[in-house]
């Protein structure tokens, strides 16, 4: 049973991992996209109509696409000069409240982040702009980014309740 389970935790680990590699590459893109703009505005007088919005896009997926891998890596902003000063049961109590309040709030939002894709998918919106896209492209990337994060954020806690340390940014979890 908990080799299964073992199986099942780096199967998300590693999908996180994967989708903060999509998210990468999205922000690379973005910056080819936002570099042809400008060349093309600024030294050939011949501005784009798509390079501004689909960066946008791009952006928008990258950012949610990478909050799973944020967290599994714990690379994201902390500040620790009161938790560092707990003895080290303070500080795996600090982590299991702070990875329920972001499971809670991860849930919520992508609850009604999905109502809202989907509401935009059923009535059509779009951007109005001369691409225009569907409002839901963009508007998935919260549902999935802040799904996947309460997934990682669950997995977390159970790394925690099974004894295991949560990944310091030294040396995450499984390296």
């Amino acid at each position: 049973m908990r080799d299964r389970d073992n199986r099942r935790v780096g199967l998300i680990d590693r999908l996180s991992d994967r989708l903060g590699w999509v998210a990468a590459w999205l922000f690379f893109v973005t910056g080819v996209f936002l570099t042809y703009e400008v060349t093309a505005r600024y030294l050939f007088n011949a501005p784009t109509i798509w390079a501004a919005e689909l960066s946008q896009l791009l952006l928008i997926w990258g950012v949610f696409l990478a909050l799973a891998r944020t967290l599994h890596r714990r690379e994201h902003i902390a500040i620790d000069f009161l938790s560092a000063q707990l003895p080290p049961a303070g500080r795996r109590t600090l982590d299991v409240l702070t990875l329920v309040m972001v499971a809670a709030f991860s849930a919520a939002v992508a609850w009604y982040g999905g109502d809202i894709a989907v509401d935009s998918y059923v009535r059509g919106r779009s951007t109005g702009t001369m691409l225009n896209i569907p409002n839901w492209w963009s508007e998935a990337s919260v549902p999935v980014g802040f799904g996947m994060l309460l997934v990682q954020s669950m997995i977390e806690l159970w790394r925690i309740a099974r004894g295991e340390n949560w990944a310091t940014p030294e040396q995450p979890p499984g390296e």
